[in-house]
């Protein structure tokens, strides 16, 4: 089978405009994730003065995420918890 330029450019075209629609609406799913997860620890934030558990919680996410994000940004990003 034997395709025009035409219809190679069309279908690049398509492909193009599918793969971007696509890193789209993984960006937007990834704000979303960061949103849900930064609300929670301002919940756990608040709480913590009264709730031992939400200290924990909290002394263990930080400890679980800011290594690895010092790592991986190369010390450009630091995570940390006042």
């Amino acid at each position: 089978m034997r395709i025009t330029k035409r219809q190679l450019r069309r279908i690049i075209k398509e492909e193009k405009a599918r793969l971007l629609s696509e890193q789209v609406n993984d960006v937007d799913q990834i704000i979303a994730q960061g949103q849900a997860f930064f609300d929670r620890v301002i919940e756990l934030s608040l709480a913590r003065e009264d709730d031992p558990s939400a200290a924990a919680a909290l002394d263990q996410i930080e400890a679980a995420l800011s290594g690895e994000v010092k790592e991986k940004s190369y010390g450009y990003v630091k995570f940390k918890i006042l």
